[in-house]
């Protein structure tokens, strides 16, 4: 005989349970919820679970919610939507009865707050599982803060930054950071300028602007000078932070 187990409501039906009552096999029980849920029916009726057949081996099945079995006896016969109706009835009366019943017996008692308790423990445990769920989810959020407000900082600046104003973001000179990008394969010098390496060159990461200079025998010159786009920024940001290295202003909130 096949085990079924319900996930603690005592108001449903399993899609094991309608196929036995309606005749009907339970591979095509299972079609027709996935066909309602495919039509945009809520999910939240149709619970996905599991059940051990006769080896012992887990298969899928349904738990429906009362709203789920009439919406699936909807697409059935009259006779079949009658039985499915019925066991919906036999249901809510059984529940009914186990709620109002008042015990014969210190054994019924006993088995009366057994159940009681065991209710009590599940409806704890799901309790502490949402806990556990909003405790997360504030972790997450807390986590993510300060990588929205530098994002935000950065996608609010349309202008391109030199490197030296990118390194100050990271608490390092632009010495350092640019030795810090070379050894990870994302620039190098070129005739005293840094390069980006190829495979980076079409990706719109840096602009060059040429600077006249003055030199000190009063002749005039030029130098190359690379800036950094916000797309750049944004690049460095996400290849710095694979290698946990961040901006000072999530470094501060880690000490947090």
């Amino acid at each position: 005989m096949d085990e079924i187990i319900k996930l603690g409501r005592t108001d449903t039906m399993t899609s094991l349970e309608i196929a036995e009552i309606t005749g009907k096999k339970h591979a095509h029980v299972m079609r027709d919820i996935r066909s309602l849920i495919d039509q945009g029916v809520n999910e939240s009726n149709f619970g996905l679970v599991r059940y051990k057949d006769k080896k012992g081996e887990a298969r899928p099945m349904f738990e429906l919610t009362p709203k789920g079995c009439l919406i699936l006896a909807s697409g059935y016969d009259a006779l079949l939507r009658e039985k499915i109706i019925n066991k919906l009835e036999e249901l809510e009366k059984k529940n009914h009865l186990e709620q109002y019943q008042v015990p014969q017996s210190f054994s019924e008692a006993l088995m009366l707050a057994a159940k009681q308790q065991e209710k009590l423990e599940q409806q704890q445990l799901a309790l502490e599982s949402k806990n556990k769920e909003i405790v997360q989810l504030s972790a997450t959020i807390t986590e993510m803060q300060p990588k929205v407000s530098y994002v935000d900082t950065i996608l609010s600046c349309k202008e391109t930054v030199t490197t030296t104003q990118i390194a100050q973001d990271y608490g390092q000179s632009a010495k350092a950071f640019n030795i810090l990008l070379r050894n990870f394969g994302v620039q190098h010098k070129v005739g005293g300028q840094w390069i980006l390496y190829a495979k980076y060159l079409p990706c719109g990461y840096v602009q060059s602007e040429t600077v006249s200079i003055t030199h000190r025998d009063g002749s005039v010159g030029s130098v190359m000078h690379t800036k950094w786009t916000q797309k750049g920024r944004l690049f460095l940001y996400d290849e710095l932070k694979k290698r946990s290295i961040v901006p000072t202003i999530e470094q501060e909130s880690v000490k947090d």
